[in-house]
C-alpha cells in the first residue's frame, strides 16, 4: 500500500512515522521546507493537561470585546462574509457547557497515546529537543488563575491521569528561578513536557527517509482525482499515485478541498511568537502566564514566547506592536530577563492555527470518497495531538479501525 500524505508539518509527519513503521510506503509533500510552517513558531507544548476546547462558555463575547484591542490575547472580528459568519454561529453553538465537556473528553480520549508514542520516537532513533517537568502556571492575581482548577476538575472525572500541584512562589522559583515579583499565584502540571518542534519536524522527516520512504519539499499540490483503485495527486512537478490520501494541511485544507465538494469549516486564527537569547535570569521551563494568556518555552537555542489567538486571521504580516506588547507582558512575570540591547530588532514569527468551530479536530476517512483521510483542524494543539493523531491515522487505515470515542471528530460531523 501507498499512502501520500499532504502536509509536511507536525501532524502528517506523525502520521508518515506511523505508517513507515507499520511497512508501508509512504510520500510526504510539503509546498515549503519541513519545519518552516504553522508550527515553526509555536511553544512546541505536549500538554494533556491543558488540552479542552476554544469554544467555552463565555469565549464568544470575551473575544468580540477584544476585536479592537491591540493588546488583546483573543480577537474575534465581526466580518460581513457569509462563511465567516457560518463558522461563528457554528462556534457559538458549540460553546454550551454540555458541548464543551464533551470536547474536553474526546481530546482526553486522543491524549491518551501521545506520551507513548512521543517516546517511541525518541526509541526509534528521532533525535529531538524535549523537556519534561511539567507546565509552570503564573498568575499574578487569583482571579487570573481560578479557571485552571475547575478544567482540571473536567478532566478529572472521565479518568485523566496527571496531577497539578498548587505551589507557593518559593517552592516554584526553586524549579524556575526566573519568576518574578509579581507573580502571586502558581500551579504546576506534572505530566507535561515541551519539544523544539522544529527539531521534532526536521528529525521525522529525516528518519522517514533513513525508512526508505518519499519526502518531497518545495512541491505544490495543485489538485486531486479520484481514480480507479486510488487517487492521483497533480503538483506542480511530478504527479503522485497513491491507494490513500491523508489531507493535513492545517488552515490550507479547505481550498485543497473545495474542488472535491467537501465544505471543510476551518478558518486560519494567527498567532505570534519570537524567539530571543536575552540577558537576565533566563527561564529554563515551559511557563504559562494566565492573565495575558502568553506561553514560554526555554528552548536551548533562546526564550520563545508566543500569544494571541485572532480570528478571523488575514495575512501573515508581523505586527510588530503586538510582538513587543507580548515581550514587555511577559517580561513582568520574570525576574530579571529581557531582550538584549539589539534583539529589539528581531523579527518576530506570525502563523496559522487551523480552527473549527468546535475545537476539536477533523479525524478520519471521508465519507463519499474512498481512500481520502483528514487529519486537520488541530488548532493551538498540533503537537499535543500530533503523535496520537499519527497512530491513530494508521489504525484507520490499516485495521479499519473506528472507535466510538472518535465520533465527536469525525470529518462528516454536524456543526
Amino acid at each position: 500500500m501507498r499512502v501520500a500524505i499532504i502536509g509536511g508539518g507536525v501532524v502528517g509527519l506523525a502520521c508518515g512515522w506511523s505508517l513507515a513503521k507499520r511497512g508501508v510506503e509512504v510520500v510526504i509533500v510539503e509546498k515549503d521546507v519541513i519545519g518552516e510552517a504553522a508550527s515553526k513558531g509555536n511553544t512546541g507544548w505536549v500538554s494533556p493537561t491543558i488540552s479542552f476546547p476554544l469554544a467555552s462558555p463565555g469565549t464568544l463575547m470575551m473575544g468580540m470585546k477584544s476585536a479592537f484591542d491591540p493588546n488583546g490575547a483573543l480577537v474575534i472580528r465581526p466580518e460581513l462574509d457569509t462563511r465567516w459568519l457560518k463558522w461563528l454561529w457554528a462556534f457559538r453553538g458549540a460553546a454550551s457547557r454540555e458541548r464543551f465537556l464533551k470536547g474536553v473528553e474526546a481530546l482526553h480520549n486522543l491524549n491518551r497515546r501521545t506520551f507513548e508514542v512521543l517516546d517511541a520516537y525518541a526509541a526509534d532513533g528521532v533525535p529531538f529537543e524535549m523537556h519534561s517537568g511539567g507546565i509552570l502556571t503564573l498568575g499574578k492575581t487569583e482571579k487570573g488563575i481560578s479557571w485552571f482548577g475547575p478544567v482540571f476538575e473536567d478532566l478529572k472525572k472521565i479518568g485523566f491521569e496527571g496531577e497539578i500541584e498548587t505551589l507557593t512562589v518559593e517552592e516554584a522559583r526553586k524549579i524556575e528561578p526566573a519568576i518574578g515579583d509579581e507573580v502571586k499565584f502558581v500551579v504546576r502540571t506534572t505530566i507535561d513536557r515541551y519539544v523544539q518542534p522544529q527539531s521534532l519536524m526536521r528529525a521525522l522527516a529525516d528518519r522517514l527517509v533513513e525508512l526508505g520512504q518519499e519526502v518531497r519539499e518545495h512541491t505544490a499540490v495543485l489538485g486531486l482525482q479520484q481514480v480507479s483503485g486510488g487517487w492521483t495527486i497533480q503538483t506542480d512537478g511530478e504527479p503522485i499515485v497513491a491507494d490513500r490520501v491523508i489531507v493535513a494541511t492545517g488552515a490550507l485544507s479547505p481550498a485543497l478541498l473545495r474542488p472535491l465538494g467537501l465544505d471543510v469549516p476551518i478558518v486560519p486564527a494567527k498567532g505570534y511568537s519570537i524567539t530571543l537569547r536575552g540577558e537576565g535570569t533566563r527561564p529554563s521551563q515551559a511557563l504559562y502566564l494566565t492573565e495575558p494568556k502568553i506561553g514560554i518555552s526555554g528552548f536551548d537555542e533562546g526564550v520563545r514566547i508566543a500569544g494571541t489567538f485572532e480570528l478571523p486571521g488575514r495575512d501573515l504580516v508581523v505586527d510588530d506592536r503586538r510582538v513587543r506588547a507580548i515581550v514587555d507582558e511577559a517580561c513582568t512575570f520574570l525576574k530579571d530577563w529581557h531582550p538584549l540591547p539589539g534583539e529589539t530588532a528581531v523579527e518576530g514569527w506570525a502563523g496559522w492555527r487551523p480552527a473549527t468551530p468546535d475545537s476539536l479536530p477533523l479525524l478520519g476517512p471521508v465519507p463519499g470518497l474512498d481512500g481520502l483521510f483528514l487529519a486537520t483542524g488541530h488548532g493551538m494543539l498540533g503537537v499535543t495531538l500530533a503523535p496520537s493523531t499519527g497512530a491513530l491515522l494508521a489504525d484507520m487505515i490499516l485495521d479499519g479501525a473506528s472507535p466510538a470515542w472518535v465520533a465527536p471528530m469525525r470529518p462528516d460531523r454536524r456543526f
